[in-house]
């Protein structure tokens, strides 16, 4: 007789107002190499025919899930309390899987005994030009606390154990949009760790709608509000306290300057730079100082 097969993993799939991306997200999970799967798709409230193009698809392992607009921390726990699998992956419905993502987790997955956090390397494709990622720098193995004071280069590509007693879920205040990856990664590595296999498997779409891309002023706002959050929830030692400061005043200096806010941004390079290698701070302060305009003169005389 013939054993019953195990479903492995659950994709949560959150989406808002992705109608034309989420056709080519849902493909690429469709046609993994590895078929014990189940795709949840968490409708977050969206407004244009997302539910018309997901109806499209008739395949008995896919499930939709529409609700009321709640930001990606509730919708991306709402797919992990209805989730099957063993392990689940969280999806941002304009990214794309390898073929073979899924194949290359099980494996890393059986090798290490069932780990309760298991990631690969992702790569970015920005008007069809792919370039890499910040993990392509880092090697294979464990990464803990002290990684992810220093920022969050998983993005949200995480693969969880279910059945782990210890997974914090994300953070749900919609205030936090955009931010609440990192909070998750902090929090769930405060006793624990992630294994990173060194495998691109992953395609994340770089476009300008991106969250990280679209609003510099509502991002910084957020990481003021998150680095709090952050201080008070996880438990830190002094030093990672300072490391973790530092890279939330960087990235606020760094957006406030895309932005064009030169007082701004320089406000919060200070509040970076006592925290940051004396040589990052230096090139932040002095860029923050000159502006964009003067940067982008500089670059193109070197042209």
């Amino acid at each position: 007789m013939n054993q019953p097969v195990t479903l492995f993993f659950s994709v949560v799939i959150p989406t808002y107002n992705r109608a034309g991306f989420i056709g080519a997200t849902l493909d690429s999970v469709l046609a993994q190499t590895f078929p014990h799967l189940e795709i949840l798709v968490v409708d977050d409230g969206s407004k244009d025919n997302t539910a018309e193009v997901v109806g499209r698809y008739a395949d008995p392992r896919l499930r939709y899930y529409p609700k009321e607009n709640a930001e990606r921390g509730v919708a991306r726990n709402y797919g992990l309390a209805r989730a099957q699998g063993e392990y689940v992956l969280f999806l941002d419905s304009d990214d794309r899987f390898h073929a073979n993502h899924l194949a290359t987790l099980h494996a890393k997955i059986q090798e290490l005994n069932q780990p309760n956090f298991i990631a690969t390397k992702y790569d970015f494709d920005r008007d069809g030009v792919v370039a890499p990622s910040d993990t392509a720098a880092l090697p294979e193995g464990w990464y803990g606390l002290d990684t992810f004071v220093r920022g969050n280069a998983l993005a949200c590509n995480i693969c969880v154990r279910r059945q782990n007693p210890g997974l914090r879920r994300f953070e749900e205040d919609r205030s936090y949009a955009a931010v609440e990856d990192w909070m998750f990664m902090l929090e769930n590595t405060q006793h624990d760790r992630i294994y990173l296999v060194n495998a691109v498997t992953l395609t994340m779409n770089d476009h300008d709608q991106r969250s990280m891309r679209s609003d510099n002023t509502a991002l910084v706002r957020r990481l003021q509000l998150a680095l709090g959050w952050m201080l008070t929830r996880v438990q830190l030692s002094a030093a990672q306290r300072g490391v973790l400061t530092g890279r939330v005043y960087y990235l606020c200096a760094i957006h406030a300057y895309a932005d064009g806010y030169r007082a701004e941004s320089l406000r919060f390079a200070r509040l970076a730079a006592p925290h940051l290698p004396a040589a990052q701070a230096a090139v932040l302060l002095a860029r923050c100082v000159v502006g964009p305009g003067v940067v982008g003169w500089l670059k193109k005389q070197r042209a």
